[in-house]
């Protein structure tokens, strides 16, 4: 309130200024001098950092270094579309497609991409194709990493990976063979010449003998920033790099809590394997494959030499969802405490030897942790209870933390 008050007293000298003066009283020009060799006070470079969102494609499109949109087929759950179009695939050649849910790589990708080659012929490829982000990009002298997880009914012969301009000109490609009746796993390097810079592309993936083809995780990475395999785009990352920040708040705001329960940010279903991630429908109406999850995150921080501050699920959704009771709220709590040790464990610890065996044995620092965000807009005033019984489970396991109200 006293900052309201304020607020409301100045308002009248800030506004004075701006009425018109006789011109017998017009003030002198005013001038501003700014010693910058003169420090008056002193701030903490701890104070400047980057709070992070999915939010407007910025991991999904943005940031994450995937290239190919709806690589897992499962980008139509929850959204308004279809429950059986594969968003952003189409035929070519005259192919036939369509998802499958009889044909399923895993129990978590339970859902393949049905591709009826039969029209194929020499000369005459047909396969699908893919739009990417607004346009697939191509680079000049740039090699580009195409993966994929396939399965085919009857002789596929050699399948073509590419990336092609708006005049069907193949601006790079290669090719693989080996697709048999059980699923495998192929990986192919594309490499770009001469080539002017363009964006409007679309990757396509063809054969030219009749098949039936099955498809899943279908990916295609350019270079990504200090060549990390499921890396983050280097340009981008070059200017966050630029901006030193000391912290990076993630994995996100609305991105953390979900519309529901179901939606939220499971940091559980986002690490190991990809084609052992889910994915989610994030809060802003599109799908998340989990590919930037929580070890990229922190590969994130650690690649631009700033700390993690860790918000962790606190029992509340988007939609009002929220749990309030201290048994209801128990399995979060453990939740937040294993996340914390897979973030800062030693390899000896449960979650920490997790970390180790997803490729980083050494803990990452943490200092501080988030509970929930905000929470203000939860109506039903249980962030109080739910603030409290967080803090005193970290603190009792880890008592140096600094906790973070939201």
């Amino acid at each position: 309130m006293k900052q309201r008050l304020l607020g409301c007293a100045l308002l009248p000298l800030l506004l004075a200024p701006l009425a018109p003066a006789a011109a017998k009283d017009a003030p002198a020009a005013a001038t501003l001098t700014i010693a910058l060799d003169q420090v008056k006070a002193k701030i903490d470079p701890k104070f400047y950092g980057l709070m992070t969102e999915e939010i407007n494609f910025a991991y999904e499109g943005g940031l994450y270094g995937e290239l190919l949109r709806n690589r897992n087929f499962k980008g139509q759950e929850g959204i308004a579309y279809r429950a059986d179009d594969p968003i952003y695939w189409s035929p070519v050649g005259g192919a036939t497609i369509g998802l499958d849910w009889s044909n399923p790589l895993n129990d978590v990708l339970h859902q393949s991409l049905a591709v009826d080659a039969s029209k194929a012929a020499p000369a005459h490829a047909v396969g699908v194709s893919n739009t990417g982000y607004w346009g697939v990009p191509a680079r000049p002298n740039t090699t580009y990493t195409a993966t994929f997880f396939a399965r085919a009914e009857g002789a596929a012969g050699s399948v073509k990976l590419a990336i092609v301009s708006e005049d069907g000109t193949a601006l790079a490609s290669g090719s693989v063979s080996g697709l048999g009746g059980e699923w495998k796993k192929f990986e192919v390097v594309l490499h770009t010449g001469a080539i002017a810079p363009s964006k409007t592309n679309v990757f396509t993936l063809t054969t030219e003998v009749p098949a039936k083809l099955w498809l899943q995780q279908v990916s295609l990475f350019g270079p990504t920033y200090h060549g990390r395999a499921n890396g983050l785009r280097p340009d981008l990352m070059d200017k966050l790099a630029a901006m030193r920040p000391a912290f990076i708040r993630l994995p996100g705001g609305n991105y953390l809590e979900g519309d529901t329960f179901g939606q939220r940010f499971d940091w559980k279903a986002t690490i190991g394997p990809l084609e052992k991630r889910p994915g989610h429908r994030s809060p802003w109406n599109y799908w998340s494959t989990d590919g930037m999850g929580l070890l990229e995150m922190l590969d994130w921080c650690e690649d631009l030499k700033a700390e993690p501050v860790l918000a962790v699920f606190a029992g509340y959704a988007l939609n009002g969802q929220h749990v309030d009771t201290a048994k209801d709220l128990a399995p979060f709590i453990e939740d937040a405490l294993d996340e914390i040790e897979y973030v800062s464990g030693e390899a000896t610890t449960k979650w920490g030897a997790r970390r180790a065996a997803d490729g980083h044995p050494a803990p990452f620092p943490l200092h501080y942790v988030e509970i929930g965000n905000e929470d203000g807009f939860d109506g039903s005033g249980s962030y109080d209870v739910r603030f409290a019984a967080f803090y005193k489970a970290i603190k009792a396991k880890h008592p140096d933390l600094q906790i973070i109200s939201t």
